[in-house]
């Protein structure tokens, strides 16, 4: 399922929902005696915000530094020392918490962008190179844990979840597992019938990628994940260019039945 975009009006990378967090940094600041507030960025710029605070990190570790220099402090000194350390510290935290907002927002805005080289048709293997990701697959798989995050309000990056979601992932490749047989099966089935099907532009990478998922390169949860991946979007496609021109996916109803059990299998929760 595509996480739908509001046209013309994305979320931008400009946002108000952290402009308490920028208030208490820009305090912090001024209390410091920071001398290029005024060059401060606006609260709903988060980037501009991250990058000013890295500039200026001298305006509240210098406190520190020079108390703690002081080898005989007084007791002023080390209650001085004390709340510059704190002051340090969750300015810090701040920062860190702008900087998983930013991961959101960027977030929100590949999976824009990968579902918009989709609609263009640009190759999984192109969207890999610039990517990074050197996996068959990896970039269409990379999608699905974009959206999985977004849907979850990112709650698989948090750490208090992380022994659940290890226990959820066991489960999960247990399942891959357990039902890739039939994927196969139904995968393979299709495959037999690739000429009867209508010819989808940029999508014989697709055709090839599966077939070589199949060829012995699906014994891993992962590779397994892939194929199945791939046998979705053959079958999308395939749908697609149906309901596009109007006509039968295929031109023999064995073609046919075998797309609808693939359909079937390759989308089944």
């Amino acid at each position: 399922m595509l996480i739908r975009m509001p046209r013309g009006r994305p979320e931008p990378f400009r946002d108000r929902a952290t402009a308490p967090i920028v208030e208490r940094i820009k305090k912090r600041h001024r209390d410091a005696g920071d001398r290029d507030l005024e060059l401060f960025p606006a609260p709903e710029d988060v980037y501009g915000v991250l990058l000013y605070v890295r500039q200026h990190e001298a305006v509240l570790e210098a406190p520190v530094t020079r108390l703690e220099a002081i080898k005989d402090r007084t007791k002023g000194e080390e209650e001085r020392l004390t709340a510059a350390r704190e002051v340090l510290q969750e300015n810090n935290l701040d920062r860190l918490r702008l900087l998983r907002r930013l991961r959101q927002l960027a977030d929100v805005e590949e999976i824009a962008v990968l579902e918009a080289c989709g609609r263009s048709r640009i190759k999984g293997r192109e969207l890999g190179v610039v990517l990074g990701i050197q996996s068959r697959g990896g970039a269409a798989l990379r999608l699905e844990r974009l959206q999985l995050a977004v849907r979850t309000k990112w709650e698989v990056r948090t750490p208090r979840l992380a022994r659940k979601l290890e226990a959820q992932e066991a489960e999960e490749r247990q399942q891959i597992a357990s039902g890739h047989q039939r994927v196969r099966q139904t995968a393979l089935k299709l495959l037999s019938f690739r000429p009867a099907f209508l010819p989808v532009e940029d999508l014989d990478d697709w055709w090839d990628d599966l077939a070589w998922h199949l060829d012995g390169n699906d014994v891993t949860s992962s590779e397994q994940a892939s194929t199945r991946a791939h046998l979705r979007w053959v079958v999308r496609e395939l749908r697609g260019e149906s309901k596009l021109k109007g006509l039968p996916a295929a031109s023999s109803e064995k073609a046919l039945a075998a797309l609808e059990e693939a359909e079937e299998a390759a989308l089944r929760d």
